[in-house]
């Protein structure tokens, strides 16, 4: 399996964002705000540097749930 994932840039336009996912990651930040996966509805993280992502027309999405789109699943 192969997936590219890079880090975003001021460029990029459209595309999926990984939000982290709360079963991997307990206890989030004080900036991070617990919501939900709009394909799966697992609990995520919704970080700071999403608001960024969702102004470039990216779709925000959980890790797994963003790979399996990579993936073309």
């Amino acid at each position: 399996m192969n997936v590219k994932i890079w880090p975003r840039t001021a460029a990029d336009r459209g595309g999926i964002a990984c939000m982290p996912m709360r079963k991997n990651i307990p206890e989030g930040r004080d900036d991070w705000n617990l919501t939900t996966c709009p394909s799966c509805g697992r609990e995520c993280w919704e970080i700071p540097m999403l608001a960024v992502a969702k102004a470039q027309g990216a779709r925000a999405l959980c890790t797994e749930c963003a790979i399996r789109k990579g993936m073309g699943v």
